[in-house]
């Protein structure tokens, strides 16, 4: 059988693969993980929910229809989707990004071009700016994921990886993970989450504890 996330992010595949493969799921049961740039699908829906698991859960139905519909090389009738939708919520911020973190800072060219995405690194010295000295610096990681079967059959686990924003873009460090990943230090590992083996992450994060607990459900079924 094959899983579908309902992404174009690679590392968010990569991530999910081992978090999967780590519970012994993609083996034992003979599971493929694909995205939908594997179909030669272009996949990229606007995310208009209010929270995460509302966009988790349009990105998963957005993708098992059009899978529905095309039915590409691979797809069997049936198979489920996974999503998630995860972002940075800062205190101090009023808990932005939060929903909106892929878009952080990010505007269109014009009143009518599309939105141009900041990297990741230009994320990151926004959120500092803005957050500035703030003496309150808790935040943490959110995940919302479902695993998608159908608008009626679905399940859903929402987590969150609690840290601090660390003191300035000179504090940063890191080369692991993506994203926001530099800049938020787990004080009980002493290190940001960017410092982390990919395997000490999907023990910890957001998005490994949730996969995890829809780990179950996809053995189960």
């Amino acid at each position: 059988m094959t899983i579908w996330l309902a992404t174009g992010n690679t590392h968010k595949k990569n991530e999910l693969a081992a978090i999967l493969a780590e519970s012994g799921v993609l083996k034992t049961h003979g599971l493929d993980l694909r995205i939908p740039a594997d179909a030669g699908l272009d996949f990229d829906p606007e995310e208009t929910g209010n929270t995460f698991l509302e966009n988790a859960l349009l990105k998963a139905g957005e993708l098992h229809q059009l899978l529905e519909e095309r039915r590409p090389n691979g797809y069997t009738c049936g198979d489920p989707v996974i999503a998630d939708d995860s972002g940075i919520c800062v205190d101090a911020l009023d808990g932005r990004p939060g929903i909106y973190s892929a878009r952080y800072g990010s505007a269109p060219p014009d009143p009518t071009g599309p939105c141009e995405k900041l990297k990741d690194s230009e994320r990151n010295a926004l959120l500092l700016e803005e957050l500035g000295n703030a003496s309150v610096r808790t935040a943490r990681f959110v995940c919302a994921m479902v695993l998608y079967y159908s608008e009626n059959r679905f399940f859903a686990a929402q987590e969150t990886l609690e840290g601090e924003i660390v003191s300035g873009i000179n504090a940063a460090s890191g080369k692991g993970g993506f994203g926001y990943d530099p800049i938020l230090f787990i004080p009980e590992l002493g290190r940001t989450v960017a410092e982390l083996s990919p395997e000490e992450k999907n023990t910890c994060s957001h998005r490994g504890k949730a996969g995890k607990a829809l780990t179950r459900f996809l053995v189960n079924d």
